[in-house]
């Protein structure tokens, strides 16, 4: 027991002296689980760290206009592994600083193209309202041709101690994909679980698609407690159910749905309890 104790004191003073010393005027970050780290990329998206014995797990790679790389080899010196849960510019825009990224195949052709260095511009325009990162947080090193592996339903990440599993969940994208941390029960769902999902983009799946996608990790909500999107605060897993009935709503007809306006397109919303889905009339 009192070995259990100092081991567990000096895990909090390490974290503390590591957070401390590690600083960023672009990027925040802390440790939400054990081993698991959240690092905001300027508050426009969230990319996880998943620490294990033997390696660690970067859940996408963001906006890319800062040195994200550099960050996290403040966090870990394990040897990476870096996934994609989809090809959208604000996830897989780092990937440029990673000699290897996995994706779903139906989103690589997306993970290719947002890391050219004009959709990256756009990308930051866009969601960083034109802000740049200092001197000091830009990427210093030279652009690598990332090499894209394709990951499937089922696939593990054993990272020594932590197995992570791929689900797919197409929906937002055709290749979304989440990561189940199975032993911590954890579920890092990308932008499948948002308070807000978007469904209107060009290339995203049917509603009806997405239902199935919901209902899939529906009956599997026993196997994890918490969802970390890609952007926003933790869920409960209960709040898969509230998206559920949220889309059904739509495709019965009784939401009574709202009109949405983004710098991606406009779109009808519709919200059940805490979820919220904007969609395209026309792809349901």
């Amino acid at each position: 027991m009192y070995k259990l104790v100092i081991s567990i004191l000096f895990t909090i003073i390490c974290t503390i002296q590591l957070s401390g010393q590690i600083t960023s005027n672009w990027f925040s970050f802390k440790e939400i689980e054990k081993n698991v780290w959240v690092i905001d990329d300027h508050k426009a998206v969230n990319v996880y760290l998943i620490i294990g014995k033997d390696s660690s797990l970067i859940v996408d790679t963001g906006i890319g206009s800062a040195d994200l790389h550099s960050l996290i080899s403040k966090l870990t010196d394990k040897p990476l592994i870096v996934v994609n849960t989809h090809g959208h510019s604000d996830h897989a825009g780092g990937n440029y600083q990673f000699a290897q990224v996995f994706v779903h195949p139906q989103d690589s052709l997306n993970a290719r193209i947002c890391n050219l260095s004009e959709n990256r511009l756009g990308a930051a325009k866009n969601m960083l309202r034109g802000e740049s990162p200092s001197k000091e947080d830009m990427f210093s090193g030279t652009p690598i041709h990332t090499k894209l592996v394709p990951v499937h339903e089922g696939h593990l990440f054993n990272l020594g101690g932590r197995m992570i599993q791929v689900i797919e969940t197409p929906g937002h994208t055709p290749g979304s994909i989440c990561l189940l941390d199975m032993k911590n029960k954890l579920l890092f769902s990308g932008d499948n679980n948002n308070t807000l999902v978007w469904l209107f983009l060009k290339g995203c799946s049917p509603l009806h698609d997405y239902l199935k996608t919901l209902e899939k990790l529906g009956q599997r909500i026993k196997e994890f407690d918490t969802l970390f999107p890609g952007h926003g605060i933790p869920k409960p897993a209960g709040f898969v159910n509230d998206q559920i009935l949220c889309v059904k709503s739509i495709l019965n007809g009784t939401c009574e749905s709202v009109e949405y306006k983004s710098f991606a397109g406009d779109a009808m919303m519709c919200t059940f309890g805490l979820a919220s889905v904007a969609y395209n009339p026309d792809n349901l």
